[in-house]
């Protein structure tokens, strides 16, 4: 799952509106042949109810395996794009829906293996969901000093007090949207476990990449390599980053898990959804 905030602002008296573009990637997938699937349609069913009104842009990708010729398999994988598009629209209005692109690509991404049953997870449509959210937050003094009290009150667990299997989100270290790059304010964030490494000789960890708001276990598309590893590339973003800081490479492994390990399984809310989408840090050894 993939996320990018714009923050507008427009304040009204004591409420301040916040727009958040959140990203979202839904894949279908298909039985040999199909271009269609009831099961499929039930999906994006579920899909428009989550959005529940939003305005959405959405990109349509259709693909195909190596079964067949390269012909059959661009129009088979045109018309999986074409079916989720008509469907998508028939459900929605048109001032909801916009979308942006519709193609199919074939079996561009499929490598022929011999199988008889082709390659399963070439047989799908992508659909990329841009959905603009606005939030209004209501401040006043109490409720800062409560939450300021809340915050002191409760102070983490630094890297180097956690015992060997625990492990802990760091917190404050976000990426930009769909891509394996962190944002500028994550710098000190970085910095500071580059120094906890470092003034720890004896710490080995697992850098651990998780996302949020995909389906499952799937992972997210990263924008920078065109592969469906975005927590296994910010994982090793992180490494890369240790690495050549001056950190040994023995003592840093790294693991992408998608969808697999959520702390809220279905994202009702923004704070969910930022829980999902972490990097945790594994203590291996101390």
């Amino acid at each position: 799952m993939i996320k990018r905030f714009i923050f507008l602002s427009l304040v009204f008296a004591a409420y301040t509106s916040v727009a958040q573009v959140k990203v979202d990637t839904l894949r279908l997938y298909f039985a040999i042949n199909e271009s269609e699937s009831e099961t499929n349609f039930r999906r994006i069913d579920s899909l428009i109810t989550a959005l529940n009104g939003h305005l959405i842009k959405v990109k349509i990708t259709g693909y195909a395996d190596f079964l067949h010729s390269n012909k059959y398999n661009s129009v088979l994988s045109q018309k999986r794009a074409d079916n989720v598009k008509n469907y998508l629209l028939k459900k929605t209005s048109t001032v909801q829906t916009t979308i942006i692109s519709c193609k199919g690509n074939g079996e561009k991404s499929s490598k022929d293996n011999g199988a008889n049953e082709g390659e399963a997870s070439q047989r799908r449509v992508d659909m990329i969901v841009e959905r603009l959210v606005i939030t209004e937050t209501y401040d006043n003094t109490t409720s800062t000093e409560n939450n300021y009290k809340k915050t002191q009150n409760k102070e983490p667990k630094k890297i180097e007090e956690l015992s060997k299997g625990e492990s802990m989100a760091l917190e404050g270290l976000n990426f930009v949207p769909g891509r394996h790059f962190i944002t500028k304010p994550s710098v000190p964030v970085l910095h500071k476990l580059l120094k906890t490494m470092l003034d720890n000789k004896s710490l080995k960890i697992e850098i651990q990449g998780h996302v949020c708001c995909t389906q499952g276990d799937s992972d997210g598309m990263d924008y920078d390599t065109h592969n469906y590893k975005l927590s296994e590339n910010r994982a090793r973003a992180i490494y890369d980053f240790l690495v050549s800081k001056g950190v040994a490479a023995d003592r840093l492994s790294y693991k992408g898990y998608g969808h697999s390990k959520p702390k809220f399984p279905n994202e009702a809310t923004a704070e969910e959804e930022q829980a999902n989408r972490r990097v945790e840090i594994l203590i291996i050894e101390k």
